[in-house]
């Protein structure tokens, strides 16, 4: 019900020929709405139209594309504006040669440039909608005529946005979404500004790698196209600390130690969620991901666990998912299913629909994923006409917490990968294919349906648990033999030291000629993670007394 219901109101407020959903949707009873009824342009806007891709509702998209395209003049004038002020040293004199920007307010009539509340990035969060409109409905002519336009005015003003730091491309100035000087809200406070904190270089940097994806497929290399093949390189998004999270500032060393420790936004992880740098590929980033993740917190507005909630699904923990879903219906939902931020913000009902359909099928890693984020108490289930990129509709039955019958339909007539727990020899319409580490490929026809069978049942093994790193670099574990992993000084992926281990384990490596390590230790059911670091107890001692000042 309350899946559907977040369909409902996204019908509801954002149809073909008026304004794009609001804060509000389309439902207000105050004579002055709260906030105004905008378009928050810093997660907001944006967490309205992801269930617009992954639940069939594409077409609800088109307002906002009438509405872009309606504001995208003035727009280009902030543009101009602002690296004339910022980076003068970088500005181009004309119409639309800076690019286009927008800040966090936004209204019908009117709209803001990016300002101290938000960086730059926040463009960017914005034009990674019109890249997965093409993504998933595959049409060559939306690209052409919509979705490139707005990523290429979004590469000419970021990579317009950034300085040269012996050889690293760095948004300055640079802010992480509300974030305060003191790490406290207050009233009239100002918000910490910086250079190159995570929101903006990972949200150029997913800009950037959509903007040269769209200009390949249309054979497209003109200037603005070969800036950002030079630059895209530099931005280095993702920093891991010493904690082993991913840092939210450049000059942060442990997690929370700039900043507010349980923030509602979770801008540090835009990378994860709605950004695909960050995946099951990237395994040491994504472990940083989930520690983020998991000091951070659960407990926070609507929205905010909206966000998380599709977070969590990304790192595959159905489990965690689906607290997330209880506790938005348990304590932030009105007795009209109406999202609670508090005031009532529809964003929270659009971001908990997107969030259940990625619990039950991505795509963004370049296959299908069946089921990848499936809570142990859905055991049960089927679905029909989920959307993944690529133009497929996707229906999905399952028991015992593993899939019956797949069926996937070919909207564009693109080869279909899908990945499932596959047995070793599958079926797609009565046809036998072998899996390759766990994913079926095969071409499609326009139009056809491809039913997919053969699944194994839902392992039984214990994953790995309590994960000890000594001084020495002894590794201790709970759970049996396992895989010993290492990533050293933020590596995005772990390199194997040894397979089938007993603890304890000895790892013989230098450890003084690196800033971190994490190490993991792993089997078929899942692993743990811990990071170490070279902080004394002077250091250590200083973080506590920081965060504890803030609790204050």
């Amino acid at each position: 019900l309350y899946f559907q219901y977040g369909r409902y109101l996204l019908i509801s407020s954002s149809r073909k020929g008026g304004l794009p959903a609001n804060l509000q949707g389309i439902w207000n009873c105050h004579e002055f709405s709260p906030w105004g009824s905008g378009y928050w342009h810093n997660i907001n806007v944006q967490m309205n139209y992801w269930p617009a891709f992954n639940t069939n509702l594409l077409e609800t998209f088109e307002p906002y594309i009438d509405f872009f395209n309606a504001y995208c003049k003035k727009a280009e004038e902030y543009a101009s504006e602002y690296i004339k002020e910022h980076n003068p040293e970088n500005y181009k004199e004309g119409q639309g040669e800076c690019g286009w920007t927008i800040g966090t307010a936004a209204y019908p009539y009117f709209i803001t440039a990016p300002s101290g509340h938000s960086g730059p990035g926040t463009g960017a969060l914005t034009s990674k909608l019109f890249w997965e409109a093409y993504e998933f409905s595959g049409d060559k002519e939306l690209l052409k005529n919509v979705t490139y336009p707005a990523l290429l005015g979004m590469s000419k003003f970021l990579t317009k946005t950034v300085k040269n730091y012996d050889g690293e491309y760095l948004v300055s100035f640079s802010a992480s979404p509300e974030q305060m000087n003191n790490g406290v809200y207050i009233d009239n406070g100002t918000y910490y500004q910086t250079v190159g904190c995570a929101f903006d270089q990972q949200m150029i940097y997913e800009n950037g790698k959509d903007f040269i994806k769209a200009s390949e497929i249309l054979n497209i290399n003109d200037e603005a196209v070969r800036i950002q093949k030079k630059q895209i390189d530099k931005y280095h998004p993702i920093r891991i600390g010493w904690s082993g999270q991913i840092k939210e500032f450049l000059e942060e060393k442990f997690y929370g130690e700039i900043g507010e420790y349980n923030h509602r936004h979770i801008s540090q992880l835009m990378a994860l969620y709605p950004g695909t740098l960050i995946n099951s590929d990237i395994d040491a980033w994504l472990d940083a991901a989930i520690y983020t993740l998991t000091q951070r917190g659960d407990d926070s507005t609507g929205w905010a666990l909206a966000h998380r909630l599709n977070a969590w699904a990304r790192t595959g923990d159905g489990n965690h998912a689906y607290k997330l879903i209880t506790e938005l219906i348990s304590n932030k939902t009105n007795p009209n299913l109406w999202d609670e931020h508090p005031p009532f913000q529809i964003d929270g009902n659009f971001g908990a629909t997107s969030g259940i359909a990625e619990m039950l099928l991505q795509s963004h890693e370049g296959y299908i994923h069946i089921l990848p984020a499936l809570p142990d108490c859905w055991d049960k289930g089927k679905i029909s006409g989920l959307t993944a990129r690529g133009a497929f509709e996707v229906d999905i039955e399952w028991e015992n917490n593993s899939p019956e019958k797949v069926t996937v339909k070919s909207l564009k007539g693109n080869t279909i990968c899908v990945k499932a727990n596959f047995s070793k020899n599958v079926t797609v319409n009565g046809e036998k294919y072998i899996p390759k580490d766990g994913i079926v490929e095969f071409e499609s026809k326009a139009g056809e349906s491809y039913v997919i069978e053969c699944f194994l049942p839902k392992s039984n093994e214990k994953p790995i648990t309590d994960i000890n790193v000594s001084d020495s670099l002894e590794i201790t574990w709970q759970g049996g033999r396992g895989d010993i992993l290492r990533a050293v000084d933020g590596a995005p992926v772990y390199e194997c030291i040894a397979k089938d281990a007993l603890p304890p384990f000895k790892d013989n490596f230098d450890f003084s000629k690196a800033e971190i390590i994490t190490y993991k230790v792993k089997n078929s059911a899942g692993g743990v993670f811990k990071a170490i670091n070279h902080a004394t107890k002077l250091d250590v001692e200083i973080y506590k007394n920081i965060i504890n000042s803030k609790k204050v």
